[in-house]
């Protein structure tokens, strides 16, 4: 009797860093599928495109699977084609990344963005969608995003990131300031934060905001730590650059605001963490926050409106520490690392009973 032919699972991966091999295993959201699948008895495979880094280093790294490295375009094209048949995980919007949904039968695409392009990078929004339409699944992040796909029917399911649980951390009064926990480029707004701390600081002179990630702002030839200096808010701003996630934890349970400026966010793993560690969270109202954190969170579009929240939450804290408390208990029952991949499994599975096709 032959034997039956064992169930496959590829993970598509675009840019691989090292920034990864500092996560926690509940937070590394790469190999949490691969883990999951394995545990279903599937046989597990990633396809590495533009990697930084050798995939099978990373200390979180799920044994027995097979890592396959992006060489060509022929190459992978033709990787697609043998595993057309094969349940297949696309990560990162991009046109390779994409093109899954056009090759593969039973397709699943998470952006790990926000899920659209901006309604004024139009060309772009419409190139995503089109190839959305291909695929069997997206999997979004929050309820905001599967109404807006449901808009252009398509087929979407709600499954965030899980969170580590040892960001957790108390609450009290005795944390101070704030922390921006990003790499600095253009679509994190960096222009806002200089805007909002001239103004907080007129009202709070030793007010510091910690700045931790990598400095890739380009203003005409000026970085982030420039501007600063330029601004005079060299008291007030501390770059202090990339920050290990097991050393991220010190700070931010000993601060008190954490600040997002983004135009556009996918989940934000940062926001979470900085919630779980009980920090009070100032954030851009943008798609990937208000049906998450609702009114835990203080929300603006302007430097003024963050600057306005930032003394909000300073003045007021006993309300803060109820959003905080809030926050964290939604967190711990709902982004459970144990919780998000049995949802996967059981979502995944759904999909091989029914044999579903992407043309259905």
């Amino acid at each position: 009797m032959n034997k039956e032919k064992k169930r496959k699972f590829i993970s598509i991966i675009r840019w691989y860093h090292s920034q990864i091999f500092s996560f926690d295993k509940e937070q590394n959201y790469h190999m949490m599928p691969l883990e999951a699948m394995q545990e279903l008895g599937y046989e597990c495979e990633i396809f590495a495109i533009d990697s930084q880094v050798k995939i099978e280093d990373d200390p979180n790294f799920v044994p027995w699977v097979r890592v396959i490295y992006y060489k060509n375009i022929f190459q992978y094209l033709s990787y697609l084609w043998e595993n057309r048949n094969t349940l297949i995980y696309s990560n990162s919007l991009t046109i390779k990344t994409l093109l899954v949904g056009l090759i593969g039968k039973r397709t699943i695409f998470m952006a790990h963005d926000q899920v659209l392009p901006l309604e004024s990078k139009k060309i772009k929004r419409l190139i995503v969608l089109f190839f959305y339409r291909f695929f069997s699944y997206i999997r979004v992040i929050n309820t905001d995003e599967f109404k807006l796909l449901k808009k252009y029917n398509i087929r979407s399911f709600i499954l965030p990131l899980a969170i580590g649980k040892s960001f957790y951390s108390l609450w009290d009064k005795q944390r101070e300031w704030g922390v921006f926990i990003w790499n600095l480029y253009a679509d994190k707004n960096p222009q806002m934060l200089l805007d909002t701390i001239q103004e907080v600081k007129k009202k709070y002179p030793n007010f510091i905001l910690s700045v931790l990630g990598e400095d890739r702002y380009d203003q005409n030839g000026l970085n982030f730590q420039e501007m600063v200096k330029i601004n005079g808010l060299e008291k007030n701003i501390k770059v202090c650059w990339f920050i290990p996630h097991k050393q991220l934890k010190n700070i931010l349970e000993k601060s008190y605001i954490c600040v997002n400026t983004s135009i556009s966010e996918g989940q934000c793993l940062a926001v979470f963490e900085a919630a779980l560690a009980g920090c009070v969270l100032c954030l851009q109202n943008i798609l990937s926050f208000p049906s998450v954190f609702w009114d835990r969170a203080y929300y603006h579009t302007t430097a003024q409106q963050l600057a306005n929240n930032i003394s909000q939450a300073l003045e007021n804290q006993k309300a803060t520490e109820q959003k905080v408390k809030e926050n964290q208990e939604m967190i711990l029952k709902h982004y459970d690392y144990t919780v998000i991949k049995k949802k996967l499994q059981e979502k995944i599975e759904f999909l091989f009973a029914y044999s579903l096709n992407k043309h259905s």
